[in-house]
């Protein structure tokens, strides 16, 4: 028969509750092990996202190309820009060799560039003269009069030097063939008369290629009559 005894019902009660405290406890465990995980995750995570960046950028990554692109600018230097020497009614780039002559006169009006001598000792010269009163056409046709048959006078035609045209013409004497060339300024024209051209192409080309007149001649030439060429800086 069935005999009641409450000793068994605690005993069963207690064995019963034993097993919920202690899931409960698991569970509590569980969820803060789970926490710290998620934690620990979030910052491993942080961390390695922080290394990358440090390592891209140590290592040239996309933050480093455009220093990368600035160095080779900078290491791909620009050629100097060559100065010009003033002579107050014109500018010009001096060759090697080239110098200055005042054997004309003293002051700037009256200057000539001289070529490196030959080997007879001779100097050769790059004559500029201004002519107020005619155009290059004029002063062309006058130059091709003057000399005519006895200087056996021929002309050249045109050629342009750094963007300016010149007419030309070329004649003989007891000093070889001489080249003259003719262009427009304002007011009137400028002249330039150089012995033996041939001789001395590469520096005359260079002189042509880099002379320059001012706006206007006249103001130049009158300020040039009152400089003498001692004091003008050869670059």
């Amino acid at each position: 028969m069935y005999s009641y005894n409450p000793r068994t019902k605690t005993s069963a009660a207690n064995g019963n509750n034993a097993p919920t405290t202690c899931g409960a406890m698991m569970s509590l465990t569980d969820k803060e092990d789970a926490t710290m995980k998620k934690k620990t995750l979030s910052i491993l995570s942080l961390c390695i996202a922080l290394f990358s960046a440090f390592a891209l950028v140590g290592c040239g990554g996309s933050a480093s190309s455009g220093g990368s692109s600035a160095a080779k600018s900078e290491g791909k230097e620009k050629a100097p820009v060559a100065e010009k020497t003033d002579f107050i009614w014109f500018k010009v780039e001096m060759p090697g060799g080239v110098g200055v002559s005042d054997s004309a006169g003293k002051n700037a009006d009256r200057i000539q560039l001289t070529f490196p001598e030959d080997e007879n000792g001779s100097s050769n010269r790059f004559i500029p003269v201004w002519k107020k009163a005619m155009t290059a056409e004029e002063s062309h046709a006058d130059q091709a009069e003057k000399k005519g048959d006895t200087f056996q006078w021929e002309d050249g035609g045109s050629v342009e030097y750094n963007g300016r045209t010149w007419l030309t013409g070329t004649y003989k004497d007891n000093s070889g063939t001489s080249t003259m060339l003719f262009t427009d300024v304002e007011p009137g024209s400028i002249y330039i008369l150089i012995p033996n051209f041939d001789q001395h192409k590469k520096e005359a080309e260079a002189l042509l290629n880099s002379i320059e007149f001012p706006d206007d001649m006249n103001e130049a030439v009158t300020e040039a009559r009152d400089v003498e060429i001692s004091s003008i800086e050869i670059k």
